[in-house]
């Protein structure tokens, strides 16, 4: 789209290209090269040139670089353009001839071909000509504000009018619907992202899809209250939180912001079969700096033990399939927190990692200190207690609560000097099994 701009008083100090293409036309170009010795060299075949103008702005510059090779050159910024640009390559025309040249971020120019007006000639330097394309270039650059702004505005009324033609808004509308991009086959805590598009249905039968639907219905032309999942367009992630998820199953749901009457909803039922881990392990050494303030002397840092759990687990019937599930439920006690909540079939696998952190290596020997440092000891694991409800028959929890091991020792910097002493691993944590009542409020 050729946009026409005003351009203010100042501006006309500087011509810009629609200005100087004026007194050209398309034709057969004559051409001369760089050469190695940054020489003007005259090639024999000329170039065809085809100008596009509508009315008094050039929309394209068409170059079949060395007759043959089609280059289309379009304006930095229609209405006021310094040069026609295309791929890294630029094009400014300059009185009776073009110059081609490459631009860098010092605003500098490199010429590597100058195309002269059929029955023209051209004379002078390669230095030259480099200056008087930059100076040209820097200096319309600055009476680009106006034009630029009229660019903006001018592609913001196009989104606009763009936006209603594809939009509701004044539309006679049947009904909308949403449908799913791809059935997803595993519905569940962490599971992939579930796309959906809108579709809606005109009264003379006509249809307007969201984009992801191969459309152009705007998603402005609705208001979203999904349950169970994230409230966002194109696609949804469940949520991982059990709790926010009281019926087992998604529900999306569209709103017609310009007929509030006109609703769409999608069930989508959990299928709770996404294998999921947890880790809740102590800190490494190197990363006891993070946790603490510590001395560091060669020795390699201890490592942290992990935190102490609870786990809950109850048998329930799924609300949507009548099928059995398992609500679980995760109580870090040392941090005094729940940290998850779930919902998962007696088959689908859950690590809960309580594990120790690794201790840090000692440091190498040095010409001032030849002993190698002593590794950092291992973090003990975490205590679990793993409570189980009676109407739990089968479940798929594999629970870890080893402790870390510890660092190595650090080299001698000498053969006669001492290798630092291994790092101690870290006591594994217990696990305490129990079968009792279990309530749990979700």
């Amino acid at each position: 789209m050729v946009i026409t701009c005003i351009v203010f008083c100042s501006a006309k100090a500087q011509k810009s290209q629609n200005e100087i293409l004026q007194q050209f036309e398309s034709g057969k170009y004559t051409v001369y090269k760089v050469t190695d010795k940054e020489k003007f060299e005259k090639i024999k075949k000329t170039w065809p040139v085809e100008i596009t103008k509508v009315r008094d702005d050039v929309s394209q510059v068409l170059v079949k670089r060395s007759g043959i090779l089609d280059e289309l050159f379009k304006p930095d910024v229609p209405g006021y353009p310094a040069y026609f640009a295309y791929k890294t390559y630029r094009l400014s025309f300059m009185k009776d001839y073009a110059v081609y040249y490459s631009w860098n971020g010092k605003q500098q120019a490199t010429t590597k071909y100058i195309l002269v007006k059929p029955g023209g000639d051209f004379g002078a330097s390669w230095e030259v000509t480099n200056k008087n394309v930059a100076t040209y270039a820097t200096a319309t650059f600055k009476n680009q504000t106006g034009a630029r702004a009229n660019v903006k505005q001018a592609k913001a009324k196009m989104v606009e009018a763009e936006r209603k033609a594809n939009s509701l808004e004044g539309k006679q509308v049947s009904k909308i619907e949403i449908q799913l991009v791809e059935e997803p086959s595993k519905v569940g805590h962490f599971s992939e992202a579930i796309h959906y598009g809108v579709i809606a249905t005109l009264k003379d039968g006509t249809k307007r899809k969201t984009k992801n639907l191969k459309g152009k219905l705007p998603w402005d032309d609705f208001k979203l209250s999904h349950q169970g999942c994230s409230n966002t367009i194109d696609i949804v992630r469940v949520d991982e939180d059990a709790t926010q998820i009281p019926e087992d199953k998604l529900v999306l749901k569209v709103t017609s912001v310009y007929h509030p009457s006109l609703k769409a909803i999608k069930n989508i039922n959990m299928t709770n079969d996404v294998a999921i881990k947890v880790n809740q392990n102590g800190f490494w050494g190197y990363e006891r700096e993070k946790h603490m303030a510590v001395s560091q002397g060669m020795d390699g840092q201890h490592a942290g033990r992990a935190d102490n759990l609870t786990v809950k687990v109850k048998t329930v019937t799924h609300k949507q399939t009548g099928k059995k599930i398992n609500k679980i439920e995760i109580f870090n006690t040392t941090k005094n927190k729940i940290i998850a909540r779930y919902k998962l079939t007696p088959e689908t696998q859950l690590i809960i990692n309580a594990i120790g952190g690794q201790g840090m290596n000692g440091f190498d020997g040095t010409s001032s200190r030849p002993n190698g440092g002593n590794g950092g000891y291992g973090g003990a694991g975490g205590n679990v207690t793993f409570i189980k409800d009676p109407s739990v028959t089968k479940h798929n929890i594999i629970i870890n609560t080893s402790g870390g091991k510890g660092g190595k020792g650090g080299s001698p910097k000498y053969s006669t000097a001492s290798r630092g002493r291994n790092g101690t691993a870290g006591n594994n944590g217990n696990t305490i099994k129990q079968t009792k009542k279990v309530t749990l409020n979700f």
